[in-house]
């Protein structure tokens, strides 16, 4: 084994092990024996990414795409970056690239599906899934990604418990169910999220971040929120719709029709406009005393 193979081995165990910051110490000793090596360019790369410096990520990509345009781990280094960035189009530039080069590879497959989930093409992404399967039934990912869709659809009673076994095991998958979890709350669908949250918790229950999760997404889920559920939806953009046709509605109401027509309108309105307000601040402290 030559001197930069072995740095190369070295640095990948790190970066395995989640030591970012002395597998670029590593690299950088690797890249002085060759700048151009696109094996050292991706793994800097790789590196960067998991220091969380995307932009360097997707230099140190492109470099080793220069120096090897089909060097397929710079490729999919990119892809990976790219999605992180939430750049879903170029990322499906680049996916697909890899799946026209490598029509039959199970870790392309489950890419695009992963990929397919965060923009919620959810039958596709089963769809690429089964057949990411079919090539390797042991596919870590496709696994995970097969379970957490079964669990987002409710058509598998064993789901639940077969996501939080893999969670337990495998950091990554439990990555993986975070972003579905994000997704799912930006789409409105409050009770799947809140269902994989659950599961997530049970695998990392000192997680005050994903206790605040749970706890938001049982409130956005509960029965006393259906009120506010459009709000919820809408956001701030359709409160302030929602503010200023209650306001101008309401004076034509007393200018046009009559005081008793716009109190009839108007007492319903503010009375949801403070329970706006007290409702779920005290929703929120009653689930966590409670529990969820």
């Amino acid at each position: 084994m030559s001197e930069l193979d072995d740095l190369h081995h070295q640095i990948e165990r790190l970066l395995e092990v989640g030591r970012a910051d002395e597998a670029r110490r590593l690299a950088g000793r690797a890249l002085a024996l060759d700048p151009a090596d696109p094996d050292t360019l991706c793994l800097l790369g790789a590196a960067a990414a998991e220091a969380g410096d995307h932009d360097e990520a997707k230099r140190l990509a492109h470099a080793a795409l220069a120096s090897s345009p089909d060097h397929e781990p710079a490729r999919v280094l990119l892809f990976d970056v790219l999605m992180e960035e939430k750049a879903y189009a170029e990322a499906e530039a680049v996916i697909l690239e890899l799946l026209r080069d490598n029509p039959a590879d199970p870790d392309h497959m489950a890419g695009y599906a992963r990929l397919l989930l965060r923009v919620y093409q959810l039958e596709k992404a089963r769809a690429l899934v089964a057949e990411a399967l079919r090539h390797d039934p042991d596919h870590a990912l496709a696994q995970v990604l097969d379970a957490l869709l079964h669990v987002i659809r409710g058509d598998d009673r064993l789901a639940s418990a077969r996501l939080g076994r893999m969670i337990a095991a495998d950091p990554d998958a439990a990555h993986v169910v975070h972003t579905a979890i994000v997704v799912l709350g930006e789409r409105g669908k409050h009770r799947e999220a809140l269902e994989l949250a659950r599961e997530l918790l049970r695998a990392r229950p000192n997680d005050p971040e994903l206790v605040d999760t749970v706890i938001e997404l049982r409130l956005a889920s509960h029965w006393a929120m259906l009120p506010l559920r459009p709000f919820i939806r809408g956001g701030w953009p359709f409160a302030a719709v929602m503010w200023a046709v209650a306001v101008f509605g309401l004076i034509a109401l007393r200018l046009f029709v009559s005081d008793t027509a716009a109190v009839a309108v108007g007492g319903p309105y503010f009375a949801l406009v403070v329970y706006s307000w007290t409702g779920p601040p005290l929703l929120r402290r009653w689930l966590r005393w409670r529990g969820f």
